[in-house]
């Protein structure tokens, strides 16, 4: 039986993506816009996936809806985008230790990324399926644990509007499900579910923790959050719960955009992606260019993932189902 990746494997390795984001962009905004823009990401999400009967490959599509030639330029817009997205990743992966040696963090999880679809995205699916479940406890501990120390006055709805526009390019990655290969069945509700409710309890939690003021002061408050909690009475140091949740959840990103990127690429120069070394090409390019995704501005982040997460996939699919 051929090796597909399943609407399960789909839903968990989105959650696993999705909680970088989460604790590093809505941990430090109101909860109240974070879990506007995380239903709007769930709904758009939702709407595109009833598009086109329900069909779930977009490399398929996208050049059924604008030809072949067309529809290799679009495709490698797309890829061009998430690689670099996957190289901003890996610059970003030294978060996960905010408090010790980020050197190795780049390589590392372009490396585990690169590993893990050397023979396709198959493997980094299931892998991110046996994450899932260590990844929600260990979620589950830290915020249970910060409960005790949030104080409800401060858990209040604060914020502003534009927090949502840093929510949706953010949450909006999670598009990239949508371009892997051997992809078989729709993305689940509960899933959807839990991509706008859980970064929306993080937000809470930290600003329950922190007050609203400093939490818009610090540049990790959740991290800021882990260092000062206590389990049955006693205080531990759960940085380094924070630290592996974070790392998994960047292994999870790092994997979906290069897997999202080769397939989209492959399909404009196979002679190159699809050969066996074509992943570790792939690799060494994005660790070439996380040294420069720095220099990239927000607004430019936010525009290039609303092209090619939002408006392309929709556009694709409205001339396939007109079509």
């Amino acid at each position: 039986m051929e090796d597909r990746i399943s609407g399960r494997q789909v839903g968990a390795w989105g959650f696993c993506a999705m909680s970088v984001p989460a604790v590093l962009t809505c941990a430090g905004l109101g909860w109240g816009w974070v879990l506007l823009g995380c239903a709007a990401v769930a709904c758009y999400l939702y709407v595109s996936g009833t598009l086109t009967n329900g069909a779930v490959d977009l490399l398929a599509l996208t050049q059924e809806a604008f030809g072949k030639t067309l529809g290799r330029a679009v495709l490698a817009l797309g890829g061009a985008f998430c690689l670099l997205a996957a190289a901003q990743t890996a610059d970003r992966a030294s978060m996960a230790f905010p408090d010790q040696t980020k050197a190795l963090a780049a390589p590392a999880v372009i490396l585990l990324a690169v590993l893990s679809n050397r023979k396709g995205a198959q493997q980094a699916a299931r892998a991110c399926g046996a994450l899932f479940l260590l990844l929600a406890g260990l979620y589950a501990v830290i915020v249970l644990a910060s409960l005790k120390n949030a104080e409800v006055r401060w858990m209040a709805p604060w914020g502003g509007a534009r927090q949502t526009v840093r929510v949706i390019p953010a949450m909006l990655s999670l598009a990239s499900l949508r371009y892997l290969p051997d992809r078989q069945g729709r993305t689940k509700g509960g899933w959807l579910g839990a991509l706008t409710l859980l970064p929306a309890v993080l937000a809470a939690v930290t600003a329950g923790c922190l007050s609203p003021r400093l939490t818009q002061q610090l540049e990790l408050p959740f991290y800021t959050v882990s260092q000062s909690l206590s389990v049955l009475d006693v205080m531990e140091r759960l940085e380094p719960l924070v630290s592996a949740a974070l790392l998994m959840g960047f292994f999870a990103l790092e994997s979906l955009l290069f897997a999202s990127a080769r397939a989209q690429l492959e399909r404009v120069v196979p002679e190159i992606f699809r050969t066996p070394w074509g992943s570790w090409a792939l690799g060494a390019l994005t660790f070439g260019l996380h040294f420069v995704t720095g220099s990239i501005g927000e607004n430019a982040w936010a525009l290039g993932a609303a092209v090619c997460w939002g408006i392309l996939p929709l556009l694709t699919q409205l001339i396939v189902a007109i079509k």
